[in-house]
């Protein structure tokens, strides 16, 4: 009976071998709400741009791309993260992955492996067996964090099972572009929608803007909108990943019915003034009378992300737009 159990979690383990294991407890893991595991990586976040990100820097988690997690696979009892638990182990597991389990093997380290590890732990080395976890769809070997054991039917297969001394477990490992991608995000965080004000607002009138005379608009919220300055460096470090990313606003683009323009950002800040330059200014000219001309306020940021390791993509760009209705009225020229 006990053969036939062993045998069946060895074919669950020849599985696992060909696609990503889920994690579970061991090695550091933290238990979810929902009753499974979940692991993360803290990210240090280093900033050049200001409100969007902080300049002195945040942190994040992320969950890593593989890691090594300390897992008793032994059901029967033995504690197979020990030396001497796992040459037990893997004696009791070798003759059974066959067949369908052959994968299995292949996932498997070498006896020599095994067996080194076991005499150098009897000379007073304190190893310990882990095996590999990687995200669903994620090759170890293909991202550098383990070697390969063979092709299984065109399906390289990882080793998954390695011993480290206490203390020297490899840090898991966040490939760049997840990394990136984190990084992104943390940045739309922080990227909010245009706030817009305008000039002239002909109290009488309600507020209302005046036909062809050009009416300046201006973002308000300019640390945020726009970064100040229509650019975001971010530097983000998880292990031995270091991911950077460039990204940029070509400023704001008024669009109306009525009228539309495109400013730079310098031209996006320039608040209408005692002494304003109408040449440096966001202007748009309504030909007509309306009780509310829709104007929407939009920006549009894009960028690249460059890995230590070469890596590098465009970022998916990234929206924001506010809309708001601009009454516009004509200018009463008195009879003589």
């Amino acid at each position: 009976m006990k053969r036939t159990v062993f045998a069946t979690a060895l074919a669950g383990l020849a599985a696992a071998a060909v696609t990503a294991a889920p994690a579970h407890a061991g090695g550091g893991l933290e238990q979810s709400g929902d009753g499974g595991y979940k692991i993360s990586v803290s990210v240090t976040i280093t900033s050049d741009s200001g409100a969007v990100v902080p300049s002195g820097g945040t942190s994040i988690a992320v969950q890593p791309t593989c890691w090594w997690r300390l897992h008793n696979p032994d059901i029967g009892g033995n504690d197979a993260t020990t030396p001497d638990g796992f040459q037990k182990f893997y004696d009791e597991s070798i003759p059974l992955l066959s067949g369908h389990a052959a994968a299995g093997r292949l996932s498997m380290p070498s006896a020599d492996e095994v067996k080194r590890v076991a005499d150098a732990a009897k000379g007073g080395a304190k190893y310990r067996w882990y095996q590999l976890q990687c995200k669903e769809g994620v090759s170890g070997v293909k991202e550098g964090y383990t070697k390969s054991g063979g092709n299984y039917y065109g399906t390289e297969i990882g080793i998954g099972w390695a011993a480290f001394v206490d203390g020297e477990v490899p840090e898991p490992y966040v490939a760049p572009e997840d990394l990136a991608t984190s990084l992104w995000d943390v940045a739309q965080q922080g990227l909010t929608d245009p706030a817009i004000d305008r000039n002239p607002k002909v109290s009488r009138n309600g507020g209302a803007t005046l036909v062809n005379v050009p009416t300046w608009f201006w973002v308000t919220n300019p640390a945020t909108a726009l970064a100040d300055d229509g650019k975001l460096h971010l530097t983000a470090t998880a292990g031995n990943t270091t991911v950077t990313l460039d990204a940029q606003s070509n400023g704001v683009a008024f669009t109306s019915p009525a009228g539309s323009t495109s400013c730079s950002v310098n031209q996006a800040k320039y608040a209408y003034g005692a002494g304003a330059s109408e040449g440096s200014a966001c202007t748009i000219s309504f030909d007509r009378s309306s009780a509310g001309w829709p104007v929407t306020a939009s920006t549009t940021w894009g960028g690249t992300w460059s890995g230590n390791d070469g890596s590098g993509a465009a970022l998916p760009e990234v929206y924001h737009s506010t809309t708001v209705n601009v009454p516009v009225v004509e200018v009463q020229v008195p009879n003589r």
